[in-house]
C-alpha cells in the first residue's frame, strides 16, 4: 500500500507539473501523424467529395487563373459568370492555387487550417483556464474534426479569434491579436461565420459601453483599453475589403444581372424537432460531432451549481461562462429552428433580394468551436477547484468523459479514412480517391480526341459533376454557382424541360434551388456521381438539343452509355476509361 500511496503522490505531482508546462508543442507531433498518410498516399488519399471537391474548390482553381485579369468574369463555367458566383470562402489561400498544383494547394491548405484549428484551440483554452491538459487534450480533439477546411478557418478559426479577443480586453498582446484578426479576415467568408464573430463583438462593445465600470463612473476609457473597438473596425473594414463586389451587387442592388436566388424558394422544417436535432447533432457543414459531450457538459453544470460556494473567484468566473456558453449553444439551437419555421420561411418567399437567400441561422457554424470551448469551460471550473479530488483522479475523469467522443471522432476523421485506404485500398473501402475523381488522365485523352483548343468550345456533362472537367480546363454549359444570371437558369431549363416534367422532385430540386444547373433526367436523376462500376444505361432522354447547342454546347461526356444517341443529334467520339479512374466516360459530339 505505502507503495502505492507513494506512486499516486509521484503522478499527482507530475500531472500537476504537466499542467503548467507548455504542452502546444505536442501539437507538431500530432500533425506529423496526421499528415503522414497523405504524404504516403499522394493523389491516391482520400477526401470529402460532397461541396467541397465537386464544388467549392474550383472556386479557387478558376480565380487564381484570373488572379490578374480584371474583367470579373470566370469564362469556364455556366457560359461566363460573373466572379461573384465563384468567390473563395479564404482569398489568402488564392496565391497558392496560382503557385502550386491544385493537389498541393489543397494540402498546404489544410495544413494551415488544421495548424490553426489545434493552436487555436489550445491558446484560448490556456487563456480561459489556465490548463494545459485541458487545452492539449481540448486542441487535439477540434483540429481533428471532419469540417471541410476548403471553407478556410470559418469554422477552425473561431477559437483564435476568440483568444485574440481575449487578449485585447485584457490589454495584452494586441499586435499579435490584430494580426489574427486580420488573417482570419482573410481566410474565412463573411457569409459564413464572418457575420457571427461581427454580431457577437458588436453586442460586447455595446453591453461594454453600457454597463462597463469605467462608463458609469464617467470616466473616459484609456487608449490602451480600446482594444476590442479597433479590433472590431479591423476585422470589419477587412471584411467590407474581401467582400466588397458582394455588398455592391447583393445588399446595395448593383448588379449587372439578376440572380438566380431571386427564385429560390426557402423550405421551412418542424420546429421542434428541428431545434433537437441541431441542438444534439448540428447541421450541414459544421460536423461538432457533440451529442456524447452533451450530458458530461450537462453533469458538470449541475455538480458546479452545488460545489459553487467552495468555489474559488476564477473557478465561479469559469462556472459563470460555462452556464453563459450553454445558454448561447441553445439559442443557436433555437435560432436555426426559428429560422426554418414555417412563419419565417413564408415571409422570406414573399419578399426578393438580400433577405430572401440571407441563412442568419448559420450561427451553429460555431459549433464545432463552441462545444469543445464549453466541456472546457464546464471541466476547468471543477479541474481548478482544490477542494475535491487529486489531479490523478481529475485527469481519469477527464479522459473516461472525452473517450467516447473522441473514438468517435476519430473514425470520422480524413485521418482514420486515409489509413484504412493504406491498409485496405479502394475495392475494399470504397472510398474515392483525389486520383480516382479527378482522373487528369482521362480528361486528357478526351481533349486530345477533340483536338481543338478548350477555350473554343462547350462542354456539358450527363450523370457526372463538371469539377473534372474544370480542373482540367474545359469550358462547360452547366455548373455549379450560388449566385449566377437567372436568365441562364431559365435558358438552361429549356434544356432539361422535358425530363423535368417526368420527375415532380427532380424539377422541384431544380426549380426551388438552381445552383447545380446539371442534365437532370428520369435515369439518373439528380445524381451527378455515377461511376463506370455502375454500367448505367441512357434511353430515351428528352433534353432541347437546340437549346442546348444555344448555351454554345458542341460535345457531351456521358457517365452512362447512350444507346439512342443517333435519335438525340449525338455523335459518338468514342470511350474512355483508366485503371485509376472513377469515371468511364462516352463522349459525344453534337450533330
Amino acid at each position: 500500500m505505502k507503495k502505492v500511496s507513494v506512486l499516486v503522490q509521484k503522478l499527482n505531482s507530475l500531472i500537476r507539473r504537466l499542467d503548467t508546462l507548455p504542452l502546444e508543442w505536442c501539437g507538431i507531433v500530432l500533425f506529423v501523424v496526421v499528415f503522414l498518410p497523405f504524404l504516403i498516399l499522394g493523389k491516391g488519399s482520400v477526401f470529402t467529395i460532397h461541396d467541397q471537391l465537386d464544388e467549392t474548390l474550383m472556386t479557387y482553381v478558376l480565380n487564381a487563373r484570373h488572379l490578374f485579369d480584371r474583367s470579373g468574369i470566370i469564362p469556364e463555367t455556366l457560359g461566363g459568370i460573373n466572379a461573384s458566383g465563384m468567390q473563395p470562402s479564404a482569398v489568402l489561400f488564392l496565391p497558392l492555387y496560382a503557385v502550386f498544383d491544385t493537389f498541393t494547394a489543397f494540402l498546404i491548405q489544410y495544413a494551415v487550417v488544421f495548424v490553426t484549428g489545434f493552436f487555436g484551440m489550445y491558446f484560448c483554452v490556456k487563456e480561459i483556464t489556465g490548463s494545459s491538459i485541458l487545452a492539449l487534450t481540448t486542441g487535439g480533439i477540434f483540429c481533428m474534426l471532419p469540417v471541410l477546411h476548403v471553407y478556410g478557418l470559418s469554422v477552425f478559426g473561431i477559437p483564435m479569434v476568440l483568444y485574440a479577443f481575449l487578449c485585447l480586453v485584457r490589454g495584452k498582446k494586441t499586435l499579435s491579436s490584430m494580426l489574427f484578426l486580420l488573417f482570419f479576415g482573410l481566410t474565412s467568408h463573411l457569409v459564413l461565420t464572418g457575420y457571427c464573430v461581427l454580431g457577437f463583438w458588436l453586442l460586447y462593445l455595446i453591453w461594454n459601453g453600457i454597463f462597463g465600470k469605467r462608463r458609469r463612473a464617467g470616466q473616459p476609457v484609456p487608449a490602451g483599453k480600446r482594444g476590442p473597438l479597433w479590433g472590431f473596425v479591423l476585422l470589419l473594414v477587412t471584411y467590407l475589403a474581401v467582400n466588397h463586389s458582394l455588398f455592391t451587387e447583393l445588399l446595395l442592388g448593383k448588379s449587372s444581372y439578376v440572380s438566380h436566388r431571386e427564385e429560390l424558394v426557402n423550405g421551412s422544417m418542424p420546429f421542434a424537432a428541428t431545434v433537437k436535432d441541431v441542438f444534439l447533432n448540428s447541421a450541414q457543414h459544421a460536423e461538432s460531432l457533440h451529442k456524447l459531450l452533451i450530458l458530461p457538459i450537462l453533469g458538470l453544470l449541475v455538480w458546479g451549481a452545488y460545489l459553487y460556494r467552495r468555489f474559488d473567484r476564477e473557478s465561479r468566473c469559469l462556472y459563470r461562462a460555462a452556464v453563459a456558453g450553454m445558454v448561447v449553444l441553445a439559442g443557436i439551437a433555437l435560432l436555426y429552428g426559428l429560422c426554418r419555421s414555417e412563419p419565417v420561411a413564408a415571409w422570406k418567399n414573399s419578399v426578393s433580394g438580400f433577405f430572401r437567400y440571407f441563412q442568419l441561422e448559420r450561427f451553429y457554424w460555431l459549433y464545432p468551436a463552441g462545444w469543445y470551448l464549453e466541456f472546457a469551460l464546464c471541466f476547468g471550473a471543477w479541474w481548478r477547484y482544490k477542494g475535491f479530488g487529486m489531479p490523478l483522479l481529475k485527469t481519469a475523469v477527464l479522459v473516461a468523459l472525452l473517450l467516447p467522443t473522441v473514438s468517435w471522432v476519430k473514425e470520422e476523421s480524413l485521418f482514420y479514412r486515409n489509413v484504412n485506404q493504406i491498409n485496405n485500398g479502394s475495392g475494399v473501402t470504397g472510398y474515392i480517391t483525389w486520383e480516382a475523381y479527378y482522373s487528369e488522365d482521362l480528361m486528357q485523352q478526351i481533349e486530345d480526341t477533340i483536338g481543338r483548343d478548350m477555350t473554343e468550345y462547350r462542354v456539358a456533362h450527363l450523370g457526372m459533376n463538371t469539377a473534372p472537367s474544370l480542373l482540367h480546363g474545359f469550358y462547360t454549359v452547366d455548373g455549379y454557382s450560388n449566385n449566377y444570371p437567372l436568365e441562364y437558369k431559365h435558358a438552361f431549363r429549356r434544356v432539361i424541360a422535358a425530363e423535368l416534367n417526368k420527375n415532380e422532385q427532380t424539377a422541384g430540386y431544380f426549380d426551388a434551388w438552381g445552383g447545380r444547373a446539371y442534365l437532370y433526367n428520369h435515369v439518373s436523376g439528380t445524381y451527378w456521381q455515377v461511376g463506370k462500376k455502375d454500367n448505367l444505361i441512357y434511353e430515351q432522354l428528352d433534353f432541347d438539343m437546340e437549346a442546348l447547342k444555344e448555351l454554345g454546347c458542341e460535345y457531351l461526356f456521358s457517365a452512362g452509355e447512350i444507346v439512342d444517341a443517333d435519335r438525340m443529334g449525338l455523335e459518338p467520339m468514342g470511350y474512355f476509361d483508366t485503371q485509376e479512374s472513377y469515371w468511364g466516360i462516352w463522349l459525344y459530339r453534337l450533330k
